[in-house]
């Protein structure tokens, strides 16, 4: 009969065919989520803390999802982008950001309007034309971007879609702290 090569009271540096073997199928999970940290590739947990900040237009529930270098949400409404926009710019000015402007645009229209405020935009149609606004606040940049109805495949006819982004990563050379996150 096979005696077996440790019990209960073998010390535990003498299991060491356990603790290898439980250390290489734990690795991968400790070795990602180590670098999600400190690489800043995925949805680090305080870009997502930044996004639960406050609630989303109209108490949307969100899920994050890692962008290339930004956490993301994006859900569907039946607001108009001056309502989605004014919403998150009294949002964020509330919780100690510093919005940096507004655009709208649809260049092969022809249509491109940047502002300081939202009513600087108001001018620009609604209809086919995405805006935005970008915020900045300490290391992170805060952008919201408002697809109008249409213009998503990923939600239902008639709504329109909403993308928030948050990240730390620097601003690049010369740019702009309101320019939002690409």
């Amino acid at each position: 009969m096979l005696q077996p090569t440790h019990s209960s009271t073998t010390p535990w540096y003498r299991r060491r065919g356990v603790l290898i073997l439980a250390l290489l199928m734990l690795s991968p999970f400790i070795v990602w989520g180590g670098l999600k940290e400190l690489t800043g590739v995925g949805c680090s947990s305080r870009e997502q803390g930044v996004l639960k900040e406050f609630p989303h237009y109209s108490d949307q529930r969100i899920e994050a999802y890692s962008g290339e270098v930004s956490c993301n949400v994006r859900y569907p409404t039946k607001a108009n982008r001056e309502e989605v926009l004014g919403y998150y710019d009294r949002q964020l000015r509330e919780n100690g950001w510093e919005v940096g402007g507004y655009w709208a645009a649809d260049p092969p229209k022809g249509i491109e309007v940047f502002g300081e405020q939202l009513s600087d935009i108001l001018e620009a149609p609604e209809e086919g034309v995405r805006s935005g606004m970008g915020a900045i606040r300490g290391d992170y940049r805060y952008g919201v971007t408002y697809h109008p109805p249409g213009e998503s495949s990923e939600v239902s006819p008639g709504q329109a879609e909403v993308m928030v982004q948050v990240t730390d990563e620097p601003l690049p050379p010369g740019g702009e702290k309101g320019a939002g996150i690409k």
